[in-house]
């Protein structure tokens, strides 16, 4: 009964830290490719067309097409759906991972 006990206190654990250290996509603001058009995201949501183009914390560079050019000079585009947050991770499948084109 003990050993039971503390199995679901260890398994309540560990599922609780993989929900609180990532962050869910609607929490987060950034830059997102929908429809053939390069949008502004607030909060998960699209907030506006971009005009310009903007440089993330991680001095990564997006232009109104999508085209990412990273800190190193590596380049690709964003897809339809792709999501690129404010400081520089791509979101994949709903969760932020390092830019890696």
């Amino acid at each position: 009964m003990r050993s039971r006990l503390s199995f679901c206190l260890i398994t309540a654990i560990f599922l609780f830290s993989l929900f609180a250290t990532a962050p869910a996509a609607a929490d987060m603001d950034g830059v997102m490719m929908h429809d053939g058009k390069m949008m502004m995201m607030k909060a998960g949501h699209p907030a506006t067309a971009m005009d310009h183009e903007i440089t993330l914390s991680d001095g990564a560079i997006v232009e109104l097409d999508g085209t990412v050019r990273s800190k190193d000079g590596k380049i690709f585009h964003l897809q339809n759906g792709e999501m690129i947050l404010m400081d520089g991770h791509l979101m994949k499948g709903g969760k932020a991972a390092p830019m890696n084109p």
